[in-house]
């Protein structure tokens, strides 16, 4: 799984997880509930500062770090 695509479960789970509908975010957001939609889905990108929009209405925040690769390059 992609970073973003990775990024976009973990911000629509957030969203499932604290009982608040797209509907109610993309409100909140000044979003259409469409474009809310579009970039929960991968049909329009979502930005690391649209990410921590969604994510603040949760009182999460998001957090990016960087590990090691494990695995052995070709």
């Amino acid at each position: 799984m992609s970073a973003e695509a990775d990024l976009r479960v973990q911000v629509a789970a957030a969203l499932l997880t604290h009982d608040i509908s797209q509907a109610e975010a993309a409100r909140r957001l000044g979003l259409s509930n469409k474009h809310l939609n579009q970039m929960l889905t991968g049909r329009a990108v979502l930005t690391i500062p649209w990410a921590e929009r969604i994510l603040a209405l949760t009182g999460m925040r998001l957090v990016i770090g960087l590990q090691h690769d494990t695995q052995p390059r070709p």
